[in-house]
């Protein structure tokens, strides 16, 4: 269980640089897939199945394949824009304040055992479609739309 959890805790770290550090963006986007499998990994090691398969599901099989459409679809919008050494320090400047804001959050406070819940998958499913059908079929209509104003955009370009 130990060793899983280090091959998957080193796979996120690995492929969380890769992410940020590869200059293709199709690359990059695998790289924040297999971050994501990773990270389900860990939720199922952690005893959360539901949250594992969700992350499976929702991430890595729509978001990732949303990403995927979209760099396709404006591939020259992200050629022509080149980042100067001053945006790249501003950049490195801000992430190392948010990370010491981050850890000085933490070493505030202290942490905190998450209470053991007796939920199966079974009831989340149920809980999801009946109370929370709502919410959920906004989320829907929402990446939806998403997909329908990235379409409309690259076909914009494309007229251009």
């Amino acid at each position: 269980m130990e060793i899983a959890f280090y091959i998957l805790a080193g796979m996120a770290v690995t492929s969380a640089i890769l992410v940020v550090s590869l200059k293709n963006l199709v690359r990059a986007i695998l790289a924040l897939a297999s971050l994501f499998l990773s990270i389900a990994g860990l939720y199922i090691l952690l005893s959360a199945e539901f949250l594992g398969l969700v992350q499976i599901l929702v991430y890595i099989g729509g978001v990732i394949l949303l990403f995927l459409f979209l760099i396709m679809l404006t591939e020259n919008l992200f050629e022509k824009n080149k980042v100067n050494l001053f945006q790249r320090i501003t950049g490195v400047g801000l992430v190392l304040l948010l990370f010491s804001i981050i850890i000085s959050i933490f070493m505030k406070q202290p942490f905190q055992a998450i209470p053991k819940t007796d939920y199966s998958i079974q009831e989340l499913g149920k809980h999801l479609l009946t109370d929370y059908l709502v919410p959920f079929e906004v989320v829907s209509l929402l990446l939806l739309v998403a997909l329908i104003g990235a379409i409309v955009i690259a076909k914009k370009e494309e007229n251009k």
